[in-house]
């Protein structure tokens, strides 16, 4: 009897809910150096404590970024969708994150070949990643290796092109426009005076994937800003000053491209800024 019970009386909780990642353990940003800042959004630590190591969502932003951690150094790829690494309790990185647009000219390579991919420094930059990665790793402490990591990236500049005007002038327009078409290619083409087959290709060179994809990423950021600007606010307003058509609109993408409900992505921002 016990037996045919048993199986019954079992329960299995439900997985628990991914923490956004810059919510858990101890991260922060400080500004690029000079003339590095026209390139690079921030510089960035994140240190993740000892404890339960539970799921983390890191949520798509439209930048790549370099990083190091006691495995190396590495380049996270564009993402469509949120990534959930599974770093160790104890984990301490430092990165650097290029500004939307910019990274396909440091790496020279079409962001669509590493998109949601993982991939080592030195499968771009050679020898001269594998001696970085070894100068950090003897580096005493976390500021010394975020400038030096500063610093390579910084020598490399005049060695680089700048993204063509078209990258640009789509990512002003679409951050301008809030994106309401459905086909934000044909508008974009039109209003950077290239063609559309053109701006596609560049487009997937510079971002990792269409216009269309940007577009949502960038929506779901200006949401994520709306929620710690206005944390009291009505989600249904949150979701019109970010650019949703209405609320059911914002839950769909903030499921599909976060996994977490707008609720739920509040909740965390507003807590994380009351513990402030």
């Amino acid at each position: 009897m016990d037996g045919a019970l048993g199986p019954l009386t079992q329960t299995k909780l439900p997985p628990p809910e991914p923490t956004l990642a810059k919510r858990r353990g101890i991260y922060k940003e400080h500004a690029a150096p000079g003339e590095l800042g026209r390139h690079v959004e921030c510089l960035w630590r994140h240190e993740l404590l000892e404890g339960t190591a539970a799921p983390i969502a890191v949520v798509p932003d439209g930048c790549v970024d370099i990083l190091w951690s006691r495995h190396g150094l590495a380049v996270a790829g564009p993402d469509r969708v949120a990534a959930f690494p599974a770093f160790a309790p104890g984990t301490d990185i430092i990165g650097l994150r290029f500004r939307p647009g910019i990274a396909a000219a440091f790496l020279r390579t079409s962001l669509s070949q590493i998109l949601g991919e993982v991939v080592p420094l030195d499968a771009f930059w050679g020898r001269a990643a594998r001696e970085l990665e070894t100068r950090i790793e003897d580096a005493p402490d976390a500021a010394s290796r975020a400038a030096m990591l500063a610093e390579a990236v910084l020598e490399r500049l005049p060695a680089v092109s700048s993204p063509p005007g078209d990258i640009a002038a789509t990512l002003a327009q679409l951050r301008q426009s809030h994106g309401s078409s459905d086909n934000p290619i044909r508008a974009l083409a039109a209003a950077t005076g290239t063609s559309e087959r053109t701006l596609r290709r560049r487009c997937h060179e510079h971002f990792g994937y269409g216009a269309k994809t940007l577009d949502r990423i960038l929506r779901l950021q200006r949401f994520l800003g709306a929620c710690q600007r206005e944390p009291s606010a009505a989600l249904g307003l949150l979701a019109l000053d970010a650019g949703y058509a209405d609320q059911a609109h914002l839950s769909r993408e903030a499921r599909e491209l976060t996994s977490l409900s707008p609720a739920e992505i509040r909740r965390q921002l507003v807590a994380d800024r009351q513990a402030a």
